[in-house]
């Protein structure tokens, strides 16, 4: 009888943890160079590295849960159970966002890239 609970107790905790790792998804923000302004990673515009994200749960960006560098594509990467959750972007003197510095997302088992552009603006206003 103790051999059949233990048996189920495994069971359960298995496929449960396995489950859990298979409703698991992706969320990458990508982050890029806009130098049109137009919200669009267009060609010949840059992604950029070395930049902070994080990733926040629930709405608004206010519940930091993890945060993470772009890597050399421009790409951090984030592994999240289904949610809702929101990422967001650290702000850098002499850039402008020429997209929401804050975004939302309700994630179900599909992963998921949110874009990030700036404008740099430093060597431009001086002219």
């Amino acid at each position: 009888m103790r051999a059949g609970i233990a048996l189920m107790l495994f069971v359960l905790i298995f496929f449960g943890a396995s489950l859990q790792a298979f409703c698991q998804t992706t969320i990458t923000a990508h982050k890029f160079k806009d130098d049109d302004r137009d919200g669009t990673q267009d060609d010949g515009e840059d992604s950029l590295s070395n930049w902070p994200m994080a990733l926040f749960s629930g709405f608004g960006c206010s519940n930091m849960i993890a945060e993470s560098t772009t890597d050399i594509d421009g790409d951090a990467v984030f592994e999240v159970d289904p949610g809702s959750y929101s990422v967001g972007e650290r702000y850098r003197p002499g850039w402008e966002a020429t997209t929401d510095r804050c975004q939302n997302l309700e994630i179900d088992q599909d992963s998921i890239t949110v874009s990030f552009g700036n404008f740099w603006i430093q060597d431009k206003e001086w002219k």
